[in-house]
């Protein structure tokens, strides 16, 4: 029982979400910032300044970039380059709220026998919050905070699926990540997918995936969601294209970090 009251996650991990609820005033005013939800991030870095993404970067060892012009990608690079840092770049699914409505639609999000979708207030209450932050981390995933997952940081989608002995089995969260002085303000990012591999094969995934956006569009008034896939993830790449999601080629998004932390080293 005690240990549902430790915080999840790495003490670094821990450190970093207590760091982002403190600086969650700063993320939705400063223009160039973002919430990266597990790290800071930027959609601007130059407006953001690099002074700040390098300080940012060295102190937390890890910062984000969502949504940057594909144009910008080399003199990213160069700048993480010349101060030790190095970037692991994903690829951008998005689209507009009518098209993904329209993919929904098309899609069977029935749960199969034995397996249940949690309310949304059920989803509010700590104990629950403790248990999604739990699985995620157990799934390989840096949790997010409570802050985060209940909605005081803005609004947001997060969606749980129990299996037969009432245990989660499969998430996914959709939030806000850019703040009105980004182009981005009304594109909701959708992301934290997770099943568990017992659990596998079900449909499981890609219906809390597709449920989190439905509800982001419809209870919340995302106007765009966007995903973020890694070179050669064929399963979630596959499952952005069945919620509507198409690859846009003039944006990425990344994860920067000091060399020496990087993988391989």
């Amino acid at each position: 029982m005690n240990t549902m009251q430790t915080p999840t996650g790495t003490e670094q991990q821990v450190a970093l979400r207590r760091r982002l609820d403190s600086s969650a005033g700063w993320l939705i005013t400063t223009p160039g910032a973002c919430d990266g939800g597990q790290y800071f991030a930027a959609d601007d870095p130059d407006l953001l300044g690099w002074d700040t993404v390098l300080r940012r970067l060295h102190e937390d060892g890890i910062f984000g970039f969502r949504l940057v012009d594909v144009e910008r990608q080399a003199a990213i690079e160069d700048q993480l380059a010349g101060n030790g840092c190095r970037i692991e770049w994903m690829d951008v699914f998005r689209a507009g709220a009518n098209t993904i409505r329209e993919a929904l639609r098309g899609l069977d999000l029935s749960l199969p026998d034995g397996y249940r979708l949690i309310d949304a207030e059920t989803l509010t209450y700590p104990d629950t919050i403790r248990e999604v932050q739990a699985f995620m981390a157990a799934n390989g995933l840096a949790p997010v905070s409570t802050a985060l997952l209940s909605g005081r940081r803005g609004p947001c989608v997060p969606v749980a699926v129990t299996g037969p002995d009432g245990a989660i089995v499969a998430t996914s969260f959709c939030h806000f990540p850019h703040n009105v002085h980004s182009p981005h303000d009304d594109t909701a990012w959708c992301g934290l997918s997770a099943v568990d591999p017992h659990h596998r094969g079900r449909g499981l995934g890609l219906a809390a995936n597709a449920m989190a956006m439905r509800g982001m569009i419809e209870e919340k008034g995302a106007r765009a969601i966007y995903q973020l896939a890694a070179h050669g993830d064929e399963a979630a790449r596959n499952m952005a294209e069945r919620c509507g999601l198409a690859l846009d080629l003039s944006l990425l998004a990344g994860v920067a970090m000091p060399a020496r932390n990087a993988p391989g080293n």
